[in-house]
């Protein structure tokens, strides 16, 4: 197994035996190829991960409006954005939505942080932006890109 591999766009990869993945953890953005599974292929991984590379920008503009959509909801009925213990709090104004988080503010306040390119989809981690009081966002895509699902 080769300890380092080099991509021309992402840089320079490194294996780490104990999670049987290769790694790059320079700039905004950490790259990982898991190729645990026996069907793997690293220099297939790399090459997924070089044309992910090149649309980057587009694949997370679109990944953070499909992350809102399916959090939106969740993120307004369950981690509200104000205090429910708040005896002067307007519960007409809650009702109303107030106090809601549109899917634009949702999708403009989180940031890509990790990509995983495993063998059968791409995972992708979000820091939440503070929406869920810090914890972050997973979320699952196929590998040609579309959205599959996201959690908390």
């Amino acid at each position: 197994m080769d300890k380092s591999i080099h991509s021309e766009h992402i840089g320079t990869f490194v294996y780490e035996e104990m999670s049987r993945a290769y790694t790059h953890e320079e700039g905004p953005i950490h790259w990982t190829l898991e190729i645990s599974d026996d069907k793997a292929h690293v220099y297939e991984m790399i090459q997924r991960a070089e044309k992910l590379y090149k649309v980057i920008q587009e694949f997370d503009k679109q990944a953070r409006v499909a992350i809102a959509d399916e959090l939106t909801s969740y993120k307004n009925d369950f981690w509200p954005e104000y205090d429910e213990n708040d005896e002067h709090l307007n519960w007409d104004e809650v009702d109303a939505g107030k106090y809601d988080v549109t899917p634009e503010t949702f999708a403009a306040s989180i940031k890509l942080l990790d990509i995983v390119i495993r063998n059968e989809d791409i995972y992708c981690e979000y820091d939440d932006g503070e929406l869920f009081g810090g914890h972050r966002i997973h979320a699952y895509f196929e590998s040609d890109y579309r959205f599959r699902s996201a959690e908390i």
